[in-house]
């Protein structure tokens, strides 16, 4: 006998509960986002209120019904740090990033928690992606440079338009990068040498 023919052939029962799962399986991770996105705008309204522990309880909701969806985490992070526990927000707002690298929100939220902690690097890191990733126009981009001029990390461009600023703000980031190589390239080699 051919190969073939000693192959059966699916029940047709078992070929049309699979026709039927994929919509089904599809429409309920619509309806999940849709009833994340509920529980978030909750939390939200939660929050306007000052019901920190109402906000908190539904930005959970929402992050567990969909983990795909970083806006919770960003959310939670937020409320956590109000509370002081800075590495819980820190944690939340990069599971945020994980889930949305061009999520600006948590860049300018982390680079706001890193001030409060004193870490400069991790700062200006954080200011120059909300910088980068941001609009031109938009007020966090224009916070987002206005911080990196007082922290030294980039120059004041009195006059100069917003795709001007954009350009040289990028040339002096590459600069930067480059030079922060350079520097741990030179204290590998060198070992503690400052």
């Amino acid at each position: 006998l051919p190969m073939d023919s000693c192959r059966r052939p699916a029940p047709h029962g078992l070929t049309f509960l699979a026709v039927l799962l994929i919509p089904v399986t599809v429409a309920s991770s619509k309806t999940l986002r849709e009833e994340a996105v509920t529980y978030r705008t909750q939390g939200y309204e939660a929050q306007r209120r000052g019901d920190g522990a109402g906000a908190l309880a539904y930005y959970q909701k929402a992050a567990a019904l969909d983990p795909s969806y970083p806006t919770p985490h960003n959310d939670i992070g937020i409320l956590l740090e109000e509370q002081g526990r800075l590495s819980e927000a820190e944690a939340s707002y990069q599971r945020a990033l994980a889930l949305d690298p061009g999520y600006v929100e948590p860049h300018a939220n982390l680079a706001m928690l890193y001030e409060r902690m004193g870490e400069r690097e991790k700062v200006v890191s954080h200011w120059q992606k909300r910088y980068e990733l941001g609009e031109p126009g938009d007020p966090w981009t224009d916070q987002a440079e206005e911080r990196l001029v007082a922290l030294g990390a980039l120059r004041a461009r009195a006059g100069a338009n917003g795709a001007d600023r954009r350009r040289l703000a990028d040339d002096e980031f590459r600069a930067h990068a480059q030079s922060l190589k350079e520097f741990r390239s030179l204290t590998e080699t060198h070992g503690d040498w400052p």
